[in-house]
């Protein structure tokens, strides 16, 4: 148990393989659930400045009369604080991902060493995507407590709406880049453009992953303290894992469809069995 915990377990053949990109979303939970935990334990260890910068929001939240000259001030500052909390989770985070694409890829890895290099040579690239996030994430926490104050029309809740439309799609745009830099060498910025090109195509599926990673936690919030504690603690157990490995099989499923049939056919269906060169790797 302790060497698969440091080492990808790879399959020797390509039979081994499964046929389909759902199958090996079964496969991931079943057989290397050890995997799921580890990666959730290091993206916890790097979102510690931001569960730190909301657990005081919160306390502050909920020590205050709801006011505008009360609330608002402590969601603007910190929200920008929450801001450097996101990008130094995302360095985590992309460091999760590039670990996750080595497994279903079938490519073999040590998994701390590939976590190592995932932050050395990615870093600041990944700390930017996140960055970027929480600045979407400040606009529409802000944004949406100041109309809900200074409004009260209807313009007020579309403008909420757009606000957090704005949040979904940024949100999917930073996950897409962090399968998409592990995937493709090119440049940041031309990065950023197709991974928000993909969170618009595939927008069912980013409200989804928005809702999985960000929505569950925040209305468990909203109920108890204790409840989004032990909302928490599934997520520290296996629960960022999972969302690293769903994303990734879904942003590889879409980069073959929109990319790789036309410029890299030889990677179309990584890490999937395939019986003969017609056969098309699918997402059932």
């Amino acid at each position: 148990m302790a060497e698969r915990r440091k080492q990808l377990k790879v399959a020797a053949e390509d039979a081994q393989l499964p046929s389909t990109r759902t199958q090996l979303f079964g496969r991931l939970i079943k057989e290397d659930f050890y995997l799921l935990v580890d990666l959730s334990l290091v993206e916890v260890l790097f979102s510690l400045p931001l569960i730190v910068a909301l657990a005081f929001e919160y306390a502050f939240l909920t020590s205050v009369e709801v006011r505008l000259d009360t609330v608002f001030p402590i969601v603007f500052y910190m929200g920008l604080i929450s801001a450097v909390g996101w990008a130094i989770k995302y360095i985590g985070r992309n460091a999760c991902f590039s670990v996750m694409k080595k497994k279903v890829c079938n490519e073999g890895c040590f998994i701390t060493p590939e976590i190592m290099r995932s932050i050395r040579e990615g870093g600041l690239k990944s700390a930017v995507n996140g960055l970027i996030a929480g600045l979407s994430a400040f606009a529409a926490a802000s944004g949406s407590v100041y109309l809900l104050f200074v409004s009260d029309t209807f313009l007020k809740w579309a403008a909420i709406g757009v606000l957090i439309l704005q949040f979904i799609l940024v949100f999917g745009m930073a996950e897409y880049f962090c399968v998409s830099e592990n995937y493709y060498d090119l440049k940041f910025f031309a990065q950023l453009k197709n991974s928000f090109s993909f969170s618009i195509m595939s927008f069912p599926l980013t409200v989804l992953h928005f809702i999985a990673v960000i929505g569950v936690k925040f209305i468990f919030s909203l109920f108890a303290p204790w409840l989004a504690i032990v909302g928490l603690l599934v997520y520290f157990l296996g629960g960022y894992g999972l969302t690293v490995g769903a994303a990734t099989l879904v942003g590889h499923s879409m980069f073959d469809k929109h990319i790789n049939m036309k410029y890299y056919p030889e990677h179309v269906g990584r890490g999937l069995y395939k019986q003969n060169d017609s056969d098309i790797s699918e997402v059932d």
